[in-house]
């Protein structure tokens, strides 16, 4: 799995005061499944809850939760695309007093994992990019 480790770097990246104590920014990868249709390819997808809980953060969370926007927009954008998935990206904050506050991160996220046989019957697993935003017509 690739996300987890992805929207890790990214928001500490993004957001420096997150990449100063590393510990504080726990990820949990929740509700797991593997789906593979049976088909002749043994490609497949991994589906799953990505729960990312910030311990004792101190910040603005505007710019967490934009910083956050902008890694949904990039790797699994069809949450925001589709206004019937709208609510699927949720929070929770515990706020232990006026300056810090435990905050839960839950995204519904899909891997595809790509299964290829080469010419010498030598088998590659690896995974599929995301598939890119559709731009509008203008």
């Amino acid at each position: 799995m690739n996300k987890p480790a992805s929207l890790r770097a990214h928001l500490a990246a993004a957001l420096p005061e997150l990449s100063t104590d590393p510990e504080r920014m726990l990820v949990f990868v929740e509700e797991g499944s593997v789906i593979s249709t049976a088909q002749p390819n043994a490609s497949f997808e991994l589906r799953y809850r990505l729960s990312l809980v910030l311990v004792d953060f101190v910040g603005d969370a505007a710019r967490l939760f934009l910083a956050v926007l902008r890694w949904v927009q990039a790797n699994q954008w069809d949450l925001l695309a589709h206004p019937d998935r709208w609510g699927e990206l949720a929070f929770e904050v515990d706020v232990i007093d006026h300056e810090r506050a435990d905050v839960q991160i839950r995204l519904p996220l899909r891997e595809r994992i790509g299964v290829t046989t080469d010419a010498n019957g030598v088998e590659r697993v690896e995974p599929w990019p995301e598939p890119r935003m559709p731009l509008d017509e203008p």
